[in-house]
């Protein structure tokens, strides 16, 4: 995640600067970058560079600033606006789709702001069907009819989603037992069903990219895997493919950790490592392989062209795990 802090005042820009450093620690953000003044004009330029762009100032002039800049749900930047005193956090933006909302919540952690959350569905307890899609990477085919679900479940009903993969792990989720139920499906592709309507879904592929030091055995891998999906709320289930760099063909923690898994286990050959850009930068490793980052290197190919890195370079007791996902048309 990419985010963008803009401040007019000297007390906005101090609180930037302490947020940045806040924020930076987060392995799921790669980068934030400070804006100070001329508000407008930052806007435009970098609007659509951004996942996330939070604003220290008052939200009248973030709301001028930015009603001409709108386009579309599902391209909009997460847009959030604090007080330049850091009492209040308010999601104003994408608070689904583009994670205004959960982004929020984190900046309140951090700061002991006070969150304010605005979307219907999140202050009456349930979870959207455009909340449930971010949350477990999935994307809709027909957004047209999110608030119309969403509607729906404010009014008590049950959403079923049907599907043709095994999804039990949904039913860890408190949220979506409340507002949801899961039924087997025989198509392809996995539907939300309300009475006569329909939403169609279908998941991204999300890909946990793997380095080791030798001799790592499966247990301390498959730990590793947990903490990092932890970090993304996810569950190990959710999980669809391990993959490492071909140099790692010899190693048996991680075949054995794809089988007892159950998933599938991708090498990646060295030259095609060499070709992804990484965020993280090892020298040993580069010096070695000529690539920045395993991990990193190997979620990134085996997620396919224009996949993104969601999770950056963790590492735990000598296992790297990096976390991809596709950027594939799926609809």
């Amino acid at each position: 995640m990419k985010i963008a802090l803009l401040s007019v005042t000297k007390s906005g820009l101090k609180i930037s600067k302490q947020l940045k450093m806040k924020l930076s620690q987060d392995p799921r953000i790669f980068q934030v970058d400070i804006f100070h003044k001329n508000v407008k004009e930052t806007l435009r330029r970098i609007f659509d560079d951004y996942d996330a762009i939070i604003g220290i100032m008052a939200m009248g002039i973030m709301v001028r600033s930015i009603c001409g800049l709108l386009s579309d749900k599902r391209r909009d930047p997460a847009i959030i606006v604090m007080d330049d005193a850091g009492k209040h956090v308010i999601s104003l933006i994408s608070g689904h789709l583009g994670g205004a909302n959960d982004l929020t919540l984190e900046i309140a952690n951090l700061t002991s702001a006070r969150p304010v959350i605005t979307t219907s569905t999140d202050v009456h307890g349930c979870m959207g069907i455009d909340a449930l899609a971010k949350k477990y990477y999935w994307k809709i085919k027909n957004t047209d009819k999110i608030v119309k679900f969403n509607r729906a479940l404010l009014d008590g009903a049950k959403i079923i989603i049907e599907s043709p993969e095994n999804l039990e792990y949904l039913f860890n989720d408190q949220l979506f037992r409340k507002s949801y139920m899961i039924k087997k499906g025989e198509d392809k592709i996995i539907k939300a069903i309300l009475d006569k309507d329909e939403i169609k879904i279908k998941p991204c592929r999300l890909v946990a990219g793997v380095g080791t030091k030798k001799g790592i055995n499966e247990e301390k891998i498959i730990e590793g895997l947990k903490k990092a999906l932890s970090f993304l709320d996810l569950p190990l289930e959710r999980l669809d493919i391990i993959a490492t760099g071909e140099m790692k063909k010899g190693e048996k923690g991680i075949i054995n950790a794809s089988r007892i898994l159950k998933k599938p286990l991708k090498f990646v050959d060295l030259n095609d490592l060499r070709l992804e850009d990484t965020h993280s930068k090892s020298s040993f490793v580069e010096d070695k392989f000529g690539v920045g980052s395993v991990c990193e290197a190997a979620a990134l190919h085996v997620a396919g062209r224009g996949s993104r890195l969601i999770l950056r370079k963790t590492s735990y007791d000598g296992i790297a795990i990096a976390v991809a996902v596709s950027r594939e048309k799926v609809f």
